[in-house]
């Protein structure tokens, strides 16, 4: 039997083989006018690039909270915290007379650890709460939206609190902060915002490596599942003659999202001056940032050596194209999956300029910035903003939507529907380094390379 298949399977090759059409693709070419026709041309220009703060960028966030510290030698130090309102878990408490507070702890489950080395995996952090003055509105919605002077300096919890990395953290509270709770009114247990709104929230943060210590984690846990548990003793008296008992009240940390905190010594750092290395930081951190007005004078002068002032350009593709070395130790795995320009736009929900990738990264067939360790480069197609560069007047790009800052971003498939959406990567603390215009290797520094036809 698998002797005839094999005869079978030989005469249907044979057949196949004999039966190859040639196709003639020349076929009615010389029937387009030659007026109709549009060559297309290639180009590569040197990309004019500087390093900048992303700051203030949106960090609002319904899934999860980040706290931890880390110091690099080559940013100096970033430190994480989260903030987020209190609120009851149930509404229309009862607790009798005479309620006493035995006992409040914080719960938080850890969801990922992030730390630049290895062993900092399991570093012991020293871990503060802190009870905020303000709360969380449409207005408190960026990395720098709260300072020092909107939360209590003095920490509520009880001791030193040491975290090691693990997958939940227990903070143990001051009682006196539990108490506030027992004096809320009847309409302020029974309506949530009332709550928030006298009781405002937490914050939660770590120490920093103390100044010439290099490391430390960040640490981001599922929101939403962050809660306080308070231990109150009382006298019931919806009935007489009932014991004393005790019951556990459950305080929501948090509703509909917290506001992720950070700060960066890397700010220092902002130069407009060419780099022979381009260092860049995920979160608010520092960013490749390239200016509008750099970018259209890059792009005329090439259109100028061309002779193509004054023609209208089609742009079909317009790719950045970011270059890197691999590290000496060969340890990438700072090194963010995707990066992607994107830029700010005016947002009338919350008021604010707020970023955004750029809306070329949702069209099929086009590169979205994916880590290239093969070729070891970032190639980020954007042919709809280059469009704009190549035949708009100086004077018509606008200073939101046309400045650039080259962002780690991530991707979410929608379960139900199989839609994928990109946003911008605003937790992980990711960095890298990438060739700069000065560089010496022989890869070359970051280019903006284009496909594009002349209309005649």
């Amino acid at each position: 039997m698998q002797f005839r298949h094999t005869i079978v399977l030989a005469l249907a090759a044979i057949f196949m083989a004999v039966s190859c059409i040639t196709v003639d693709k020349t076929m009615g070419e010389d029937m387009v006018p030659g007026n109709q026709s549009l060559p297309v041309s290639m180009a590569e220009i040197d990309l004019p690039v500087q390093l900048k703060s992303s700051q203030p960028l949106q960090t609002v966030s319904s899934s999860e909270g980040t706290f931890g510290a880390i110091r690099t030698k080559e940013f100096g130090l970033v430190e994480f915290a989260t903030v987020a309102d209190i609120y009851p878990a149930d509404t229309g408490w009862d607790l009798g007379n005479d309620a006493i507070v035995k006992g409040i702890y914080l719960l938080a489950n850890v969801s990922a650890t992030y730390s630049t080395h290895d062993q900092q995996d399991g570093i012991p952090q020293q871990v503060f709460v802190h009870k905020t003055f303000k709360n969380i509105d449409s207005a408190a919605i960026f990395n720098n939206s709260f300072t020092a002077e909107d939360y209590d300096p003095v920490p509520l919890n009880i001791g030193e609190v040491v975290y090691f990395g693990t997958d939940s953290l227990k903070v143990h509270l001051n009682l006196d902060y539990a108490k506030e709770f027992l004096k809320a009114t009847k309409a302020e247990r029974d309506t949530a915002k009332l709550f928030a709104k006298r009781f405002k929230g937490l914050l939660i943060k770590t120490n920093a490596p103390e100044e010439g210590v290099y490391g430390g984690r960040e640490n981001m846990f599922n929101f939403g599942l962050g809660a306080l548990y308070m231990t109150v003793n009382f006298q019931p008296t919806w009935e007489e003659g009932l014991s004393r008992k005790d019951t556990i009240l459950t305080l929501n940390w948090g509703r509909d999202y917290c506001l992720n905190l950070s700060s960066y010594e890397s700010n220092s750092m902002q130069t407009e001056e060419p780099q022979e290395e381009l260092l860049f930081e995920g979160a608010a951190g520092l960013k490749p940032y390239i200016d509008k007005d750099e970018l259209k004078k890059a792009i005329d002068s090439w259109k100028a050596k061309e002779g193509l002032q004054g023609k209208e350009l089609i742009i079909a593709k317009g790719a950045l194209v970011f270059p890197f070395e691999i590290p000496d130790n060969l340890d990438m795995s700072t090194y963010p999956n995707t990066l992607y320009p994107c830029t700010r736009d005016y947002d009338t929900t919350y008021k604010a300029n707020l970023f955004y990738t750029g809306i070329d990264i949702n069209s099929s067939g086009l590169n979205i910035g994916t880590i290239n360790r093969s070729l070891c480069e970032y190639r980020m197609d954007i042919p709809s903003i280059i469009q704009d560069f190549v035949n708009k007047d100086a004077s018509e790009l606008d200073e939101l939507k046309h400045n650039i800052w080259i962002m780690p971003t991530k991707s979410q498939v929608d379960s139900y529907y199989g839609a994928e959406t990109y946003s911008i990567e605003s937790t992980t603390y990711y960095t890298g380094k990438l060739n700069g215009n000065k560089t010496k290797s022989s890869k070359g520094g970051p280019k903006l390379q284009l496909v594009y036809s002349v209309l005649q």
